[in-house]
This record gives C-alpha cells, structure tokens and sequence, in this order.
C-alpha cells in the first residue's frame, strides 16, 4: 500500500519561500522572461477574499493560487472568480491592462481534472512544497556562505604552531621556503601554517608573497624566541577571540573553532561534563561533515585538532576524555550566537 505524505507545512510558509525565489516560482509557471510581483494576498472588493499571488511578466499578468492539499473543484471556482475581478478592475483602471493567466497549484491532481481546468482557463499545476522549500534554502545558500562552510583540517595540531612562521615573516621573510629553511620544517608544512595564519586574519598572500596583516603585527608582538614559543600568550589569545567572535564564518578555520564550542555548549545540556565520544559526534553534524568525515580517523583527527584549537584559546578544557566549557568559553558562545544571528537576520532582509 502506498503511504500518503502529510503536508505539515503551512501556504503561508510556501508562499514565503517562493517570493523569496521568483526564479523557482518562473520554473514552475513555465514563464520564459523574470517574474515581477504586483501583489501578495490582494484583497478583493467583497473583502472576504485575497488573490494568493499576482505577478507580472513582460505585457502579461499571472494570477496564481496556491494550495499545499490535493486538486478540488472549490478551488478552481475560487481562481476563474479571482481572474473576473482583476478584469473588472482593469476594465475600470484599477489594474495595469495585460493578458491574465491563471495558475491553480496543488500536491495532486488526476489528468480528468488537469484537463478539465483548461477547459476553463485555467492552468493545473501540480508541485511539492519540499521542492520550493529546498530550493529556497539552496538560493540563499548563494547569499549566505556560512550556510555552507566547513571546518578545514591543515594538519596543525596547535594555534602556536603558526608563531615560528608569523614570527619569520615579521622579520622579512616573504616565501615558504625562506620560511622553511629558517624554522627547519618541510616546505608542505610551512604551507600548512601559513594557510591556518590567514584564516585566522593574521597572514595575507600577494601572489607568491606572504605578509603579516595589522592584525598579524599585533599579534606576534609578544612572540619570544624560548622554550615557550609556540604557547600563546593571553594578548595573543584574545585577539584571536575577538576575531573569531566578529565573524565565526571568516573561514573553514575559525568555524572549526565555533563549531566544536558550540557543539560542547549543546551537549552540556544532556550531561556534564561532556563526554570525548559524544562531542565527535555533535561536531561531525554541527560542522556539516557527516558524508566527509564518515572514517573514524578522520572525525577523530579532525575533532582532536579543533579541540585542541579551543582549548589553546581557553575556551574549553579537557580532563582525561571528559571536556568542560571554561567560563570564557560560555560568554565566547553567547557572543558567537549573537553574530551568527546578526548576519543571518542581515542575509534575510536581503532577500526579502
């Protein structure tokens, strides 16, 4: 037997997500030039009735009604009443005059009732709301990069790592195998290095050449050639917490550092401290990584390597295979939270 899907979403929400994306509702009208939207919900003279949408394209209007329940014939009534009161009102100048097509969407429909609505004018289209509400997300996916950015693993097991090398540069250094022959580390590793020091805002590339950025001088200021060298120093770590907490979607790095904070920061509210299983877990799914990271090796290396990051930035602590979220490290994820949802709230309003 056939299982019946539920539509537990409201035209309400469907109709959001298509004036968002004009391009997909096009795709579905089969319309060949851009839709332009002349109105939403339009109320008609009775007052007790609201056109869907109206939307223009070229010389011609589309009057379109949207249902998220299989085809009835109420519905088909309601849309050739709705197309006589647009002519009513062009005939009385109230409406831009252009040719009326009507549209009738709906989840089913049998061949009997498509043909039978075109016989009255009236094209029947049938869609699914997933479609519109997929395609929706993968539109602003286009606008909104931190919807698809991933953390990134270069190999390098601690942030301090990188101060040989910045600390190179600040004296002149411009390349990677200057760099190497210096620091005495393979060229690929001081590639490495250099790439984690630009994610973090603190390197840039000038073709060939690698240079410190402002915030890099700033930051490989308290930088001492001795045994502590690749520690941070507590400058050092704020600056990189600013930084990160600015923009937690900079690059594949920092959101590595976001994504294991807030996967801790989830956890804690089922059990604490955290255990090291369930935090590779979480950070595997909060990170976007499920199909990438699906070798043990891999989400154990990866979540050993942003684990460390957060602990070297004092955002999390470790404790045998138990973590715990420092008291910085839960202002640093209310912070995040209120960044990421700055920047979600800025994309949206774009869209809209």
């Amino acid at each position: 037997m056939k299982e019946k899907l539920n539509n537990n979403i409201s035209e309400n929400q469907v109709e959001d997500a298509l004036i968002a994306n004009l391009q997909f509702l096009k795709k579905i009208l089969g319309v060949e030039n851009d839709l332009k939207l002349i109105a939403r919900q339009l109320r008609l003279k009775n007052g007790n009735k609201r056109i869907d949408l109206l939307v223009s394209s070229g010389k011609d209007l589309y009057l379109v009604e949207l249902k998220v329940v299989k085809y009835s014939d109420e519905f088909l009534l309601q849309i050739v009443e709705y197309k006589e009161e647009l002519i009513y009102l062009q005939q009385n100048g109230e409406l831009i005059s252009g040719k009326i097509n009507s549209f009738l969407l709906v989840t089913e429909a049998t061949k009997n009732q498509i043909q039978y609505s075109k016989q009255n004018d009236v094209e029947l289209v049938v869609f699914k709301p997933i479609d519109v509400l997929t395609d929706y997300y993968k539109n602003l996916s286009s606008v909104a990069p931190f919807l698809n950015i991933k953390p990134n693993d270069y190999g390098v097991m601690n942030i301090g790592k990188i101060n040989p090398t910045l600390y190179e540069l600040s004296l002149g250094s411009s390349n990677e195998n200057q760099i190497a022959s210096k620091i005495k580390l393979a060229k690929g590793s001081v590639n490495h290095l250099l790439k984690l020091g630009t994610e973090f805002g603190l390197v840039r590339k000038r073709k060939t050449k690698y240079f410190l950025t402002d915030l890099g001088d700033k930051y490989i200021v308290d930088f001492r050639n001795d045994a502590l060298k690749e520690k941070l120093s507590f400058k050092q770590i704020e600056l990189l917490k600013k930084y990160i907490s600015d923009d937690p979607f900079s690059s594949s790095s920092v959101f590595g550092i976001y994504s294991i904070v807030e996967s801790a920061f989830l956890l804690a509210r089922n059990k604490y401290p955290i255990e090291l299983t369930d935090l590779q877990k979480m950070f595997q799914t909060v990170g976007g990584k499920v199909t990438e990271w699906q070798a043990s090796r891999a989400l154990t290396t990866a979540t050993y390597t942003f684990l460390n990051f957060a602990i070297d930035l004092e955002l999390l602590g470790k404790i045998g295979r138990q973590i715990v979220i420092t008291p910085a490290g839960f202002r640093f994820t209310l912070m995040l939270q209120l960044h990421k949802s700055i920047e979600m709230i800025e994309v949206l309003s774009l869209k809209n």
